[in-house]
């Protein structure tokens, strides 16, 4: 009788830590994403910093757009 609630509680603990494990995995994920989607922010204002000099640069050599 013992023996069995010992495997059981062995069963419980590996289960545990299965799910830990699935949590931080998730964690880790929210976490690339939230670094995604700062990247995606920064390089938007490159881009439009970008634009802006050529239009200045465009505007400097008289070419209208």
């Amino acid at each position: 009788m013992f023996e069995l609630f010992t495997v059981g509680l062995e069963m419980q603990k590996r289960m545990i830590d299965a799910q830990m494990q699935g949590v931080e995995v998730a964690r880790d994920m929210v976490e690339a994403a939230r670094h995604q989607v700062e990247t995606s922010l920064a390089a938007q204002d490159a881009g439009q910093a970008g634009m802006k000099a050529v239009k200045g640069w465009m505007n400097l050599w008289g070419i209208r757009a």
